[in-house]
């Protein structure tokens, strides 16, 4: 499989990741703080024009206050 930054299923991982952060109530501000990363990092990584590295996944799962592997059980569970 061929993986782009446009792919569906990378869509769906950035999305998840919108929604988890948001409803851990945090600002892009906010989640660039915890991540040590530039707000304008967090922006691009959500508007698919940055990879997202496994281990950022997981700090910024950790950083909602949600375990990566249960965030990812709910991407994964969308995807047939």
């Amino acid at each position: 499989m061929s993986v782009s930054l446009y792919h569906a299923e990378y869509e769906a991982l950035r999305n998840l990741m919108r929604d988890v952060r948001a409803k851990a109530g945090l600002t892009q501000v906010q989640m660039a703080d915890a991540l040590g990363v530039g707000q304008s990092y967090v922006s691009k990584l959500e508007r698919g024009e940055n990879f997202v590295d496994v281990l950022l996944f997981a700090r910024w799962c950790l950083a909602c206050g949600v375990k990566p592997g249960k965030t990812l059980d709910k991407l994964v569970g969308t995807q047939s």
